[in-house]
């Protein structure tokens, strides 16, 4: 990186003094680790397993110049975390952003205020400015599991970004008019780290994001692998500069995460005995959420692709639902009707099995059966209408089972909705009278499960109607049929 110290000196040289008012540098405590300089300031009342956060200045700054225009402590009085602001090395106060220099030694100022102000060591976060921003960077693939999220500013790592040694929460903010450390770069080195930890191609936009300094757009990629989430705060004609300005949206997306956990917010919790699918679009905040795979004598994956849920199967099994992808909690009126529709299509042409039952054995059908849907590689739609005909179920669940075929199905926009009951009328002839059979015919009844009922004779469509209504079963649809003959009977 020592190409880059003409342009970042000439660069620092011409930035202003913001000052800012408050609190300056010599109200900071000054501390020695290893024979080099950290400014600590820590809020009066600090109670212990209180967070740290550190923040890194420019080449050829020093801390003085980074407090004066973050003013750290302005946050940390209300928020209650211990801030640091450390010295680069002497010469041309330069980070060492290839080697292991300047990041062992961030371990020893953690270990350090640890002993000092007895700090979470498990909720240490740190944040930069321009080569304090390529040092967060590098720290990532040395000490990431030391700190617990990081936010540069205006620097990442000019020759490529680096690999990440776990899947670490990223609060990035840059100025479009960055003359020292380009915008133009951002782009490729956030998307590498962003493949790195498998999050959602496409990023939620927030536009016109409050700040008083830039018009601002807030960039958001997640939940990652580990539930861990990259944002970019992109600020219109913003130069090579720090500013306090986003030092509280900064701490806003730190302060929730920890070394014990990616995320210390509560995970996402999915309603139970509900009537309504949830997260049926796969929304890029929520990915997978509410939904399960089963494997049993098939192998397969379950992910999040392009907003959308992918079976994969790598194995087939016997039966369908050897490889499933399933939702419980759903809730099942006696005597109501649904209609479930779904978006699908397949890597290649194929078979998916779709059931509504209850969730524990013996795994009651409330369709009689599973229904078979031809998928092509074209996407579309498709739809079940279905009437509860058990008894109330408030843990049912949806299934989608793969198991028959190799290769992926896509499925998207899954809904259920209350329906009205779809029964067919009796047919009729000319002038409305009753359709004659051709002779007197005997006819199987089935209930909805599929199961067999009994046998009717009858010579009129109104007899078979008639017959079902005097045989006292229990209220619901029927199917009745025979070789050539297949129509749905409703007992009331």
């Amino acid at each position: 990186m020592r190409y880059l110290l003409p342009v970042l000196i000439a660069a620092s040289l011409s930035f202003a003094q913001w000052g800012g008012g408050g609190k300056s540098i010599n109200d900071y405590k000054k501390v020695s680790v290893s024979g080099r300089t950290v400014y600590v300031y820590a809020p009066s009342g600090l109670a212990d397993n209180s967070p740290l956060l550190m923040s890194f200045h420019g080449m050829d700054q020093d801390p003085n110049y980074q407090q004066s225009n973050t003013h750290w402590e302005a946050v940390a009085d209300t928020a209650g975390f211990v801030v640091a602001y450390p010295q680069g090395a002497t010469g041309y106060s330069t980070w060492d952003i290839g080697g292991d220099q300047d990041t062992k030694w961030i371990t020893q100022i953690i270990d350090q205020l640890a002993k000092d102000y007895k700090i979470d060591t498990k909720r240490v976060y740190m944040s930069g400015f321009s080569m304090g921003g390529m040092l967060s960077y590098h720290a990532m693939g040395k000490i990431a599991d030391r700190i617990a999220a990081f936010a540069p500013c205006s620097g990442y790592l000019m020759q490529g970004a680096g690999t990440a040694m776990r899947p670490v929460p990223i609060f990035h903010v840059h100025g479009t008019s960055d003359n020292v450390v380009g915008y133009d770069g951002l782009e490729n080195n956030l998307k590498s780290y962003r493949n790195q930890f498998n999050c959602p191609a496409q990023a939620e936009v927030q536009q016109n994001y409050p700040n008083n300094e830039n018009k601002a757009t807030l960039y958001t990629w997640g939940p990652c692998d580990d539930g861990i989430y990259v944002k970019h705060l992109k600020l219109e004609g913003r130069q090579h500069s720090p500013s306090k300005a986003e030092v509280s949206d900064i701490w806003n997306f730190v302060k929730e995460y920890s070394l014990d956990g990616a995320n210390i917010t509560p995970p996402i919790e999915v309603p139970t005995n509900r009537d309504t699918v949830f997260n049926g679009t796969f929304s890029d905040s929520l990915k997978l959420a509410g939904w399960t795979l089963q494997q049993h004598s098939g192998e397969g994956s379950l992910k999040h692709s392009d907003g959308m849920a992918e079976i994969k199967v790598a194995k087939t099994g016997t039966n369908a639902y050897d490889v499933q992808m399933i939702q419980n909690g759903m809730h099942y009126e006696n005597g109501q009707s649904y209609k479930l529709s779904f978006d699908a299509y397949a890597s290649e042409a194929r078979t998916l099995e779709v059931n509504l039952e209850k969730d524990t054995d013996p795994w009651t059908s409330y369709l009689g059966e599973a229904k078979s849907f031809d998928l092509t590689t074209e996407k579309k739609t498709y739809e079940i209408v279905f009437t509860m005909n058990e008894a109330t179920d408030e843990n049912g669940r949806i299934s989608f089972n793969a198991g028959l075929a190799l290769g992926s199905v896509f499925i998207d926009n899954v809904s259920i909705a209350k329906a009205e009951a779809v029964v067919e009328p009796p047919p009729t002839g000319i002038a409305g009278k009753a359709m004659l059979l051709t002779g007197e015919r005997t006819f199987s009844v089935y209930n909805m499960k599929g199961s067999f009922v009994c046998k009717v004779t009858a010579a009129r469509m109104g007899d078979v109607q008639a017959l079902l209504n005097s045989m006292r079963l229990d209220k619901g649809l029927y199917v009745v049929k025979d070789g050539s003959f297949n129509r749905i009977f409703s007992v009331k």
